[in-house]
C-alpha cells in the first residue's frame, strides 16, 4: 500500500521520492519549460536574463530548490510536532503539487518563507522570542526585495505573536526592525550604483491591483477540480481532528491559516497569478497530508493518492500533445 509506506521513513521511500522528483525534472527539460522570470528587476535583471537564455540550467535549479523545500518542510513539520509520526507524505505532496509551476522568483521567496514558518513555530512556549522575530522580519524583508508581493506575509509574524500569546511592545517592534534592514542595505547599494530612482519606481509600481484570468484547458480544468475536491475533503477531515490535536500542533495550524490568508490577499496584486499560486503549496501540503495520515479508510486514501499522481502526470503530458 503506497500511502501506508509513505507513513514510514524507510530508505526505499526516499528513493521513490527522489525518482519522482527526477521524473518531473526530465519532463521539464523535454518539454523545454521556460522560466517565468521578470527581467526588469533593477538588481536581479542580469541573473533573470541568464536563466531565460539557459532553460536547462533553470530547470536543474528548479529541481534542486524543490528538493530542498520539500525535505526542509517535511523535517520542519516533524520536528515542530505538527505530525507526531515520522512521514514523508508532505515532501511527496509538495513535489507533486509544485511540479506544475515553472521557475520564477516565487520559488526563491517560498524557500525563504519556509524558514520564516519554521522559526515562528519555534516561538511556542518561548517567553522571549526576540531573535526569532527579528530573523522572521529580516527574511520577509529579503523576500520582499526579491518580489515586492511578499510584504503581505509580514502579517503572519504578528498573527504568530497573538497565537502564541507573546504580545508585548518589544515583540511588536522587533519584526519591523528586521524588515527594514534588507531595505537599508538595498538602498545603500542602489545609491552607490545610481539605481535609486529605478528601484523606487519598480517597487512603487509592483504592488498594484491586478486581475489575470487563466487560460483554462481540459487538463488544467481536470487538475483544478480534483485539487478543489481534495481541499474540501481535507478541510472537512481537519474540522473533526483539530480539537484532538496537541496544543503545539493546533497552534501551528493557526499559523498556516494566517499564512494562507496573507497569500490570498496578495493574490489580487500579483502580476503572474498562476505562478503566485505556488505560495499556497506549503499550507496545502500540510492540510492534505493531515487528511492522508488520519483518514481511517485506507483504500480511499490509496485511491486518492494515486489519482493525485495520475492527474498531475496527465497535466504534464498534456502540454506535450498540445504543442
Amino acid at each position: 500500500m503506497l500511502v501506508k509506506k509513505l507513513k514510514t521513513n524507510k530508505p526505499s521511500v526516499y528513493i521513490a521520492f527522489f525518482i519522482l522528483a527526477v521524473f518531473f525534472l526530465i519532463t521539464n527539460i523535454i518539454f523545454d519549460n521556460q522560466p517565468s522570470i521578470e527581467h526588469n528587476h533593477p538588481i536581479f535583471s542580469s541573473f533573470g536574463n541568464f536563466l531565460i537564455k539557459n532553460h536547462i540550467f533553470s530547470n536543474v535549479l528548479l529541481f534542486v530548490i524543490s528538493l530542498l523545500i520539500a525535505m526542509g518542510w517535511n523535517n520542519a513539520l516533524s520536528e515542530r510536532g505538527v505530525f507526531k509520526n515520522i512521514t514523508i507524505i508532505p515532501a511527496f505532496l509538495f513535489i507533486i503539487f509544485s511540479s506544475v509551476f515553472t521557475f520564477s522568483s516565487i520559488w526563491i521567496c517560498v524557500f525563504i518563507l519556509l524558514f520564516v514558518l519554521n522559526k515562528l513555530m519555534l516561538c511556542f512556549q518561548n517567553e522571549k522570542p526576540y531573535s526569532l522575530l527579528f530573523d522572521c522580519g529580516f527574511l520577509i524583508g529579503l523576500a520582499t526585495i526579491i518580489n515586492p508581493i511578499c510584504i503581505f506575509f509580514l502579517t503572519i509574524i504578528y498573527a504568530a505573536i497573538i497565537v502564541y500569546s507573546n504580545i508585548s511592545w518589544r515583540n511588536l517592534i522587533i519584526p519591523f526592525l528586521g524588515l527594514i534592514l534588507p531595505f537599508f542595505f538595498t538602498g545603500v547599494y542602489a545609491f552607490l550604483f545610481s539605481k535609486l530612482d529605478s528601484l523606487s519606481n519598480y517597487y512603487l509600481h509592483s504592488i498594484t491591483f491586478s486581475y489575470t484570468s487563466f487560460n483554462y484547458s481540459v487538463p488544467l480544468l481536470v487538475w483544478s477540480i480534483f485539487i478543489l475536491v481534495l481541499l474540501l475533503l481535507s478541510l472537512n477531515e481537519l474540522s473533526h481532528w483539530i480539537t484532538m490535536k496537541s496544543l503545539r500542533s493546533r497552534k501551528a495550524f493557526y499559523i498556516f491559516f494566517s499564512y494562507s490568508v496573507s497569500a490570498f490577499l496578495g493574490f489580487f496584486f500579483a502580476q503572474n497569478s498562476w505562478n503566485y499560486l505556488l505560495f499556497f503549496t506549503l499550507p496545502f501540503t500540510v492540510l492534505v497530508s493531515n487528511y492522508f495520515i488520519f483518514l481511517k479508510k485506507e483504500w480511499w486514501s490509496e485511491c486518492l493518492f494515486i489519482l493525485t499522481l495520475i492527474c498531475t502526470i496527465y497535466f504534464h503530458l498534456s502540454t506535450l500533445f498540445n504543442r
